[in-house]
């Protein structure tokens, strides 16, 4: 027999130690890692991430590094929401000046998924442009306002387009320009469909306060050439000049889901996409301007599109460049097109709005149909071959078309995902905008019964309109977006269903209702 070794009773525990070691490293290791926040603004990662432009010799280059980050970060307060006029309670904004300040987002406080998706409804809801509440035109919302532009409040009278915010007490400040000033969506009655294709009066809205307020026109209209001008297109001779009756008339024209955008075609509003379900969406833009890879992609182009796409150099054009548009402004003095300062969100901020964007779920469909049609519908949806691009179960196949005007290179098919065949709509938008990368993307049809209008300029008003062989002639008034000097216009392209039988047609609206 051998030494007695009096520690032998502690070996079966030493080594459950070591296991419980391990594992808590690993579970730590796993925690820190699926928490890791990518960074926004790497700038070889955007260039992998944005598609060029149609004409493949115009040259794209991003704000530097060091500029970016030179930027001061948001910091995000607590905010209140909007009542028409007619509908704010009794002392409201008074009970509202004597609040003190609260900051809303702080990033040392988010430990899980939830706190993720709560931090990012206030990054959602925060907004980029701010005015003293008291002062500003555009915080009148009244009865008239709501008359002259076609904007909705809910049912309890709220204004959801923009939130009231106290930064020092005793003091509001009107903000607007959130992702919810476009994504938010009043239905008809009265409800608020959150991520969903906004209808906010955004040029409606502008051309009422101009034509109340006589707001005159830049001479030279800068504001719009910094909006819509297009180096490869050399259309800025075509904007400037623009009196103030045309400019109103314009923004008169445009209709609620659809609005003038940064980087769009002159005097071509573009349709307000929805969010919800965009976790499974490969391309972001209706131009499929932006792969969508994953959180980080979503980070970059929310900072884009919050400011940074006007920094961008496009041939040495750069929308809000000093010295006839040339060069990048100091950090600290300039103010983009929408008039507000140069902030940026933290890294932190804007993966926190991913995982609040990603988590957006439709409403219940209001919508009910005997199932014997929603069948038959389902059935013409097939046969017609819409399940060649809209496959379900997103009813898309997440793929790029070329519009007519433009031959994918070669070296696009190896990059990205291409169904090469026209489906023949307009063109203009993919090729003659900043935004323009020569093709549309699919969109899904999930949720077409919260949408509208439709088209990529939001020319028709329904689905109906959609389907209805009319639209495809030359007198042929558009129900949605029709441009001031065309008293007619046919909407041409995706002319697929129109000669189905009234019956069909009408099973296959249902369906696609259904959706």
């Amino acid at each position: 027999m051998g030494p007695i070794d009096n520690n032998s009773w502690l070996k079966p525990f030493k080594s459950l130690l070591l296991i419980t070691a391990l594992m808590l490293l690993i579970i730590g290791w796993t925690f820190h890692n699926q928490w890791t926040v990518p960074k926004t603004w790497d700038i070889y990662e955007i260039e992998e991430a944005h598609l060029p432009p149609p004409d493949s010799t115009v040259e794209i280059e991003y704000a530097p590094e060091a500029y970016y980050n030179s930027l001061p970060e948001h910091v995000i307060y607590k905010s209140y929401p909007v009542y028409a006029k007619e509908f704010e309670p009794d002392g409201y904004l008074d009970s509202l000046r004597n609040l003190d300040p609260e900051i809303v987002f702080d990033p040392n406080k988010i430990t899980t998924e939830a706190d993720w998706i709560r931090a990012g409804e206030e990054v959602f809801f925060w907004p980029a442009n701010f005015n003293d509440a008291d002062s500003i035109i555009f915080a009148q919302i009244d009865s008239d306002y709501l008359r002259g532009s076609g904007d909705k409040i809910t049912k309890a009278g709220i204004f959801p387009y923009a939130r009231y915010v106290i930064k020092e007490k005793g003091k509001i400040l009107f903000g607007d320009l959130a992702c919810a000033n476009c994504h938010s969506r009043v239905t008809e009655n009265g409800d608020v469909i959150i991520g969903a294709q906004g209808n906010h009066a955004f040029n409606s809205g502008f051309g009422y306060f101009m034509k109340k307020f006589n707001i005159p026109v830049d001479p030279v209209n800068h504001d719009f050439v910094l909006m819509t001008g297009t180096p490869w297109v050399d259309n800025r001779e075509l904007i400037m000049g623009r009196t103030q009756q045309e400019v109103i008339a314009s923004l008169m024209a445009c209709p609620l889901g659809a609005m003038s955008r940064q980087g769009t075609a002159f005097d071509l509003p573009i349709r307000v996409p929805s969010l919800i379900g965009i976790r499974d969406i490969k391309y972001l833009d209706h131009t499929g301007l932006m792969l969508h890879r994953g959180p980080a992609d979503l980070m970059r182009y929310a900072a884009l599109n919050q400011g940074m796409d006007l920094l961008t150099s496009y041939d040495g054009f750069i929308p809000m460049g000093d010295n006839d548009f040339s060069e990048l402004p100091g950090t600290k003095e300039w103010k983009n097109a929408f008039g507000y300062d140069p902030f940026r969100y933290s890294d932190a901020q804007l993966y926190a709005l991913t995982q609040y964007i990603y988590s957006l779920k439709p409403p219940e469909n209001p919508n009910h149909f005997p199932k014997e049609l929603l069948d038959r519908g389902e059935r013409v949806f097939k046969e017609e071959g819409c399940v060649t691009c809209h496959s379900p179960p997103l009813y898309t196949n997440n793929m790029l078309t070329p519009v007519n005007g433009f031959n994918p290179p070669e070296t696009h098919f190896e990059k990205y995902d291409i169904f090469n065949v026209s489906v023949e709509t307009d063109s203009v938008s993919a090729l003659y905008s900043r935004r323009g990368t020569g093709y549309y993307k699919i969109p899904s049809l999930l949720g077409l019964w919260y949408r509208g209008p439709f088209f990529h300029n939001g020319e028709l008003a329904t689905l109906e309109d959609v389907l209805n062989p009319a639209r495809l002639k030359d007198d042929y008034v558009p129900t949605g977006f029709k441009p001031v000097e065309f008293a007619t216009k046919a909407v041409k392209g995706h002319d697929f269903g129109m000669e189905l039988p009234e019956k069909e047609k009408e099973a296959l609206i249902a369906f696609l209702k259904s959706l």
